[in-house]
């Protein structure tokens, strides 16, 4: 004769079903929220945020800056720009010094 499960049992299934129910919930939404966020990435990866143009990647001191050939814009990525902070005031003068004459064709320290 088959055994009927008690109340507590059957409390105990729906407790369980439910939990694998929200974790399969969270990880689809974790899943979503990634592909949007690399899909922005890629809509917006190495763009000028002015103009929408494509950046070009340029060293100048040791220091990488992305330059905009549209618009002329020039980009520090995170910490870049700080790290010119630690030069002496000579070095700064000279990176934007050889920044700007790379708009004129001149060149480029590496």
């Amino acid at each position: 004769m088959p055994r009927k499960p008690s109340e507590q049992e059957e409390e105990y299934v729906r407790r369980q079903e439910l939990n694998l129910l929200a974790k399969r919930r969270k990880d689809a939404e974790a899943k979503r929220a990634a592909e949007e966020a690399a899909k922005v990435r890629e809509l917006h990866w190495m763009k000028c945020p002015k103009c929408g143009q494509d950046l070009q990647e340029e060293r100048y001191h040791r220091i990488k800056v992305d330059r905009c050939a549209a618009c002329g814009g020039i980009w520090f990525d995170a910490g870049e720009a700080e790290s010119l902070l630690d030069k002496p005031p000579g070095a700064v003068q000279g990176f934007f010094g050889d920044i700007f004459k790379g708009f004129g064709g001149g060149t480029k320290r590496k």
